[in-house]
């Protein structure tokens, strides 16, 4: 069996999920452009995978730069962790000093699903929460070592999916990830992310399931002061036994 939420020593990463009220302009100056940066970093890793990406059909490759580019919240035992890409592994790293990696992230790896809106299907919320149990229900199945909600946000395309991040040891990525794929496709899924670190920068891996030609990594880092978007402040359309 598995317990939900981490079975790691819990990070001491803080991140809140909104800004405070009251800043001044100087403050809210610097998080305009600390969002314009990010903006500008997914775009990035957009062009850069569609420059690879030349042999894939438009659609598979407009779905890809959006997964690529987005942002994932991994609400961890220690308290919420917000990921965006980065430019380098060398921004990843510094992006986590001075502390490090969160234990539950430094070793082992990390995937990343959800039973939301799969390629060209539009459902509600209601209806993705109610597939997010069905997947639920299929992942306790696959007894991952810990298990978090998460979500992940494109705030230019207006869209969010919230769904589950699985940890398994090093020694296991493999076969899990063949596993965790699997689920995937069976729920009409494009891809899946892994996580892995190296040299203590965070890459994410986007890995395709019912479109398996898409494969690409970027670096990550985090995101201390997420913006203020409502995207962002939905509760968790899961079920309730996997908050932990």
């Amino acid at each position: 069996s598995f317990e939900v939420s981490s079975v790691l020593p819990e990070h001491e990463v803080q991140a809140e999920g909104r800004m405070p009220a009251g800043l001044s302009s100087q403050q809210q100056v610097w998080i305009v452009t600390m969002v314009a940066l990010g903006l500008a970093v997914s775009w990035w890793g957009r062009r850069t995978l569609l420059q690879r990406a030349a042999g894939l059909s438009s659609e598979t490759q407009r779905l890809a730069s959006l997964w690529v580019g987005a942002v994932e919240t991994m609400m961890l035992k220690g308290g919420p962790l917000v990921l965006q890409p980065a430019s380098s592994d060398a921004e990843s790293r510094a992006s986590f000093l001075p502390e490090g990696l969160p234990s539950s992230l430094a070793t082992g790896v990390t995937f990343a699903l959800t039973a939301f809106d799969p390629p060209g299907v539009s459902r509600s919320r209601e209806e993705n929460r109610k597939e997010n149990d069905e997947l639920w229900k299929v992942l306790k199945d696959l007894a991952p070592p810990a298990v978090w909600p998460g979500f992940g946000v494109d705030v230019d395309e207006r869209w969010r999916e919230d769904g589950f991040i699985l940890w398994w040891p090093d020694d296991e990525r493999d076969d899990a990830r063949d596993r965790v794929l699997a689920v995937a496709s069976d729920f009409q899924q494009g891809a899946i992310y892994e996580y892995y670190a190296r040299d203590g920068a965070l890459r994410r891996r986007t890995v395709g399931a019912k479109l398996a030609q898409i494969d690409e990594e970027t670096p990550m880092k985090r995101v201390v002061d997420p913006p203020s978007d409502p995207l962002f402040q939905l509760p968790w359309a899961g079920p309730d036994e996997a908050r932990g």
